[in-house]
């Protein structure tokens, strides 16, 4: 049974619910599938997961949470036979998303390090309040963050990054520096809740407030991994003079709750900046590098940067000569100098036939779909019926048609205006469809109609397939 059906029968069947509104929500890097659940009067979230070790982690997780009076989401309902869920439903805009419309206005201002102090605050909750009485056993796939998960997320770095890159090494000696590494911080104990992924995608903004999700990979650890986490989040652009207030900020509150030795948590913290760092560019490499997932490959060049500052300015106690050589190399490589380049919009426009279905849109699953079926048909006419849109003779016909010219001008002034938007917003991808019957006519017309109007804008790259005639 298909995810999004067994979710609709199951929310029937929880909520007593006869029609549903269903939409999907944007997938993250995870295989987690999210949809929104709208009732008569009631909206929740219902996900599918077939980790079921995940499942019972997160659920686990949340419930503890809630009794501590933690802001995460309500479980309505856990169907662990089933590999889905339903929980409170915390809306779509996340602290990346805030700070990202907060760049048109106030940048990051005294509102948005408020709410960072806020999240910081909370995090020391979920740090020290959070860690009483949890189950551990529910801690997927290590009940801590322990020597064999750093060394795991070191060679994540190795191979999903330096090798993608074609970044030289020596394997012997960067091993060296990765067990020196992972002995040092062993030193910092494990004695908190490590959240894991205290990032900005997983901070909800609820009514002004931090909401969190996506805990289900947490166990116990240090407590310097997850401020590192969230300040140094190359996505999010936190300027380094905002990231000295705020670790400022959160040590003082920290050390002031657990009694802490102020030295002692400082010592450590550079440490854990760089092994989330490196974890984060196996990430960006795997889903961006290798997996050609959008809006991953952008955060490569400032976590390298970040890096590199790092060492330059002797924040780093530890002795790795290998692993720093290489990060101070990177920058000249070819497939580095590659990705500095910036990463036009792509605009993928393509026709199709409905009989063989509407097109798939595999980065985004949204944009433009244009029916085409309500113009004129030069499939009806003799001499055109085995041409296509992209023979003279077709094009002729159908640019003497006054209903062809207006729809093609309304659906240009659309995309364009969005196109406009993605390339101040420096998002990457937009696909555009246009449908006929056949798919030889009327939609490949139309395609062919639309890249000529867009390739008078600068700096995107556009994209013509005709699905039902290409192939």
């Amino acid at each position: 049974m298909r995810e999004k059906d067994l979710l609709t029968r199951k929310f029937k069947e929880f909520t007593g619910e006869k029609y549903v509104d269903i939409t999907s929500m944007p997938r993250s890097g995870s295989q987690r599938k999210y949809y929104r659940f709208t009732g008569s009067g009631r909206s929740m979230i219902g996900a599918y997961n077939p980790n079921r070790e995940e499942n019972d982690a997160f659920i686990g997780f949340t419930r503890h949470f809630r009794s501590q009076k933690l802001p995460v989401p309500e479980v309505y309902v856990y169907y662990p036979d089933n590999d889905c869920y339903f929980i409170q439903d915390l809306g779509d805009t996340n602290l990346y998303t805030w700070l990202d419309r907060k760049k048109q206005t106030g940048g990051f201002d005294e509102e948005v390090l408020g709410f960072y102090r806020q999240s910081l605050n909370t995090l020391i909750s979920f740090q020290t309040e959070g860690i009483k009485n949890l189950n551990l056993d529910l801690c997927y796939p290590h009940r801590c963050f322990d020597r064999q998960s750093m060394i795991w997320d070191l060679n994540y770095f190795k191979y999903m990054f330096l090798k993608l890159v074609a970044a030289p090494f020596n394997e012997k000696r960067l091993e060296k520096d990765f067990h020196t590494l992972v002995d040092f911080l062993l030193e910092a104990g494990q004695e908190y809740f490590l959240y894991r992924d205290f990032q900005s995608a997983n901070i909800m903004v609820v009514d002004g407030k931090p909401w969190f999700i996506d805990y289900q990979g947490g166990r116990l650890g240090s407590a310097q991994y997850d401020p590192a986490s969230l300040l140094y989040d190359p996505k999010a652009h936190v300027p380094q003079e905002a990231r000295e207030i705020l670790i400022e900020h959160y040590i003082g509150e920290f050390c002031k709750r657990t009694g802490t030795d102020e030295y002692a948590f400082r010592r450590y913290y550079p440490g854990f900046v760089l092994i989330r760092i490196l974890q984060a560019l196996g990430a960006f490499g795997y889903r961006g590098l290798y997996e050609q997932k959008p809006g991953f490959v952008q955060s490569i060049i400032p976590a390298i940067r970040i890096l590199n500052n790092m060492i330059d300015s002797g924040q780093l106690e530890t002795d790795l000569p290998e692993l720093y050589r290489i990060l101070k190399e990177i920058p000249e490589l070819e497939r580095f100098s590659e990705l500095e380049q910036p990463e036009r919009l792509k605009v993928r426009i393509t026709s199709f036939s409905y009989m063989n279905g509407i097109p798939h849109d595999k980065v985004h699953g949204g944009g433009f779909v244009y029916d085409c079926r309500g113009l004129s048909n030069p499939g009806k006419v003799d001499e055109l019926r085995n041409l296509t849109g992209l023979d003279s003779a077709v094009r002729d016909y159908m640019s003497l048609s006054n209903n062809v010219n207006a729809f093609i001008s309304d659906a240009a002034r659309m995309v364009e205006r969005s196109v406009r938007s993605y390339i101040k917003k420096d998002y990457t991808s937009l696909a555009v469809s246009f449908g006929c019957t056949g798919g030889r006519h009327r939609s490949v017309y139309c395609s062919e109609e639309l890249a000529k109007k867009l390739r008078e804008i600068d700096n995107i790259e556009i994209e013509v397939k005709h699905r039902d005639i290409d192939s």
